[in-house]
């Protein structure tokens, strides 16, 4: 009896614990959805498009860590879960102190180099200034997020919540000044003031517990396990900077600032399911550390998917409504952009509503059939996107295009590998993941051509969808009391 209430106490804590964590994010998303109009307003797309190029630098440095991040959020958590306690410490120093060392010498390495090629008047000031910054914003955001996964998964959500909205509120703030008095040069200011915020906030939390001291068998072992994991997310770094590349290979540096439209909706589009499949994952990989039951990880990453669609949906509306008006009245100049975000909003919905299932191949170690599905939307999205850009033009959209065909393939792929491989139905796979976006793009985009007003087509199809919501939830709850 004592067990039982002390489960559903623990259950309903949980859920409050991922309410708190999901409403922060969503704070956060429009806080940054904000800032990034009034950075627009005051920087030229050109400038734009040479900040986003220097952000490349800064994407693919993450991955000199050889996967050591990657194995210790899948490992760490699971030895909590197994309550190998002493492990668990060991592999968060080896793991804290091996990144920032690796981190800190790249940061100087880097920066020396960067001013010996600027002394020879190689980079413009706007690409030399976004190199040498570049090195100590990923050492920095290394840190920080190693401190917010840390207690995560010891389950301190609500605590890296209330962390990311204050860090994120007040580097915004911050970033508003710097934007309009320094221009092109206030865009380095959020990432690096949040993620100072972040390591003050984390400090006595978690890094004040951790010794520097790295243990060469545990660090071994986690290379060696974690290096397929980096692997795979390396070919989807490379697979996401497809559509960047093309731009800059057939297009101009402007045109890559343009893109930055279509890439606020991208990220619109995926802030939730990500944060939602963070949780999820490290509550899975603790999960599976305690009851060792596939069984149990496919049914939870269903029962999470019903609801991460279901926003995806609803985010879906708000973005494809919204951004075309904050882009029209606040940065007129990046007004071309706007059919292509609208493209790939449509595009990426049905993505983000499936990114949950691929928590189960890493937690399980299928790192082959990750790898897999992950190069084949590499390769999707190369051939599509250069593809549409050479037969019908070099224009923006046609990016779009290609780049939200790749990604609806990849989820296909997904689902079928799924139910190949775990037996599972791919009808209750299609009805948890894609029904709730379909219901939700289908009538957005036709309410949107037939409807004149933006706001009242906006309205009616939240309407819709939040009717067939309401009804697909308490079809779902009858069943689970049957």
């Amino acid at each position: 009896m004592i067990k039982n209430k002390f489960l559903k106490i623990s259950a309903k804590l949980e859920k409050i614990d991922f309410i708190l964590v999901t409403a922060s994010t969503v704070v956060c998303a429009l806080l940054s959805f904000v800032y990034s109009v009034y950075a627009k307003k005051y920087v030229i797309p050109l400038e734009y498009g040479i900040y986003t190029t220097c952000l490349l630098l800064q994407t693919y440095l993450n991955y000199a860590q050889l996967g050591v991040m990657n194995a210790y959020n899948r490992d760490y958590p699971q030895l909590l879960g197994a309550k190998k306690t002493e492990d668990a410490n060991t592999l968060k120093n080896t793991i804290f102190s091996f990144v920032t060392i690796i981190y800190f010498v790249l940061f100087l390495i880097i920066d020396v180099v960067i001013i010996l090629i600027y002394r020879n008047q190689a980079f413009s000031n706007h690409y030399s200034v976004g190199y040498l910054l570049g090195p100590i914003a990923v050492l920095l955001e290394t840190i920080a997020s190693f401190g917010m996964y840390t207690e995560r998964m010891e389950g301190h959500y609500n605590y890296t919540g209330v962390v990311s909205l204050l860090k994120t509120a007040i580097a915004i703030a911050v970033g508003l000044i710097a934007i309009k008095r320094w221009l092109y040069y206030g865009l380095f200011v959020v990432p690096i003031l949040g993620s100072v915020i972040s390591i003050l906030f984390y400090y006595r939390s978690c890094f004040r517990r951790i010794k520097v001291k790295i243990d060469r068998a545990v660090l071994k072992v986690a290379i060696r396990t974690g290096l397929p994991l980096l692997i795979n997310s390396l070919v989807w770094t490379v697979m996401a900077s497809v559509d960047k590349f093309v731009i800059l290979f057939f297009m101009t540096t402007e045109d890559l600032g343009i893109y930055s439209v279509p890439l606020m909706g991208f990220s619109t589009m995926v802030i939730i399911p990500q944060t939602i499949s963070q949780i999820f994952y490290y509550r899975i990989s603790k999960l599976y550390g305690e009851t060792n039951s596939t069984d149990v990880l496919i049914e939870q990453c269903n029962k999470y998917t019903v609801l991460t669609s279901q926003l995806t949906g609803i985010t879906v509306i708000m973005a494809f409504y919204i951004l075309p008006i904050f882009v029209r009245l606040f940065m007129p100049n990046y007004s071309s952009g706007i059919v292509p975000a609208q493209i790939l909003i449509m595009g990426v919905a049905i993505y983000s509503a499936t990114m949950l299932y691929s928590n189960i191949f890493s937690v399980l170690r299928l790192n082959k059939d990750l790898l897999i599905n992950t190069v084949a939307l590499c390769i999707f999205n190369i051939i599509f996107s250069t593809a549409f850009v050479l037969i019908n033009g070099r224009k923006v959209e046609n990016v779009a295009v290609g780049t939200s065909v790749s990604y609806f393939i990849y989820s296909a792929l997904l689902l079928i590998r799924i139910n190949k491989r775990f037996n599972y139905s791919i009808k209750k796979l299609v009805y948890a993941s894609w029904v709730p976006v379909v219901v939700a793009v289908v009538p957005c985009y036709v309410f949107y051509y037939l409807i004149p007003s933006v706001y009242i087509a906006m309205v009616a199809t939240l309407l819709l969808s939040g009717g067939i919501y309401l009804g697909q939830f308490l079809v779902n709850r009858r069943k689970e009391h049957v």
